[in-house]
């Protein structure tokens, strides 16, 4: 049985679940009734191998209902091949929301309002990033995800700051980068 115990435009519906049961099992038959989802070019049903195939290699929460197709092109091998060459990769989380595939439809981008996604960065995280930062070195964000959640926890010094909230930070011309550069 599922109950709607929160319908918000900003953060969607949320689902209490009860089940007889144990989370285990719970979990083996969401993932029998769900379906990996894929980007909306694909025009197909999705297969077993998609469930790995549309996952980045870097994961480690869940909460996202699909993956930063940006992070989609790194494999294990560049991301090591990248730490050899001395670049450091601090760790933060986007949970993207389905708010992500929702279309523009205004003409007037300030009026689009984006769903409220959830972001998780650590101290470790923007401890790094600010030092960086501080050295004058390049920071780059690689996708749209990774910019929305640095973007949305930066301090009146341009500095970026732990966070764990939500954000629903639309990011569109004319935008100054706070972080990125």
């Amino acid at each position: 049985v599922a109950e709607v115990i929160d319908n918000t435009t900003s953060r969607g519906r949320t689902l209490r679940f009860l089940y007889d049961g144990s989370y285990t099992d719970f979990r083996n038959i969401l993932e029998t009734l769900g379906d990996t989802p894929l980007p909306k070019y694909i025009k197909r049903k999705p297969d077993e191998k998609d469930q790995e195939r549309y996952q980045t290699v870097y994961s480690k929460y869940e909460g996202a209902v699909a993956a930063p197709s940006a992070g989609l092109h790194f494999s294990k091998n560049l991301i090591k091949k990248l730490e050899i060459t001395g670049v450091l990769l601090p760790e933060i989380t986007l949970h993207i929301g389905l708010g992500s595939f929702k279309p523009v439809d205004v003409e007037d981008l300030s009026k689009h309002k984006m769903d409220s996604e959830q972001i998780i960065i650590t101290k470790k995280s923007a401890d790094i990033v600010n030092e960086i930062k501080n050295n004058r070195k390049k920071i780059c964000a690689v996708g749209t995800t990774a910019v929305r959640a640095i973007e949305s926890s930066v301090t009146t010094q341009y500095k970026l700051k732990d966070f764990e909230g939500w954000t629903n930070l639309f990011i569109y011309p004319p935008y100054n980068f706070n972080i990125t550069n």
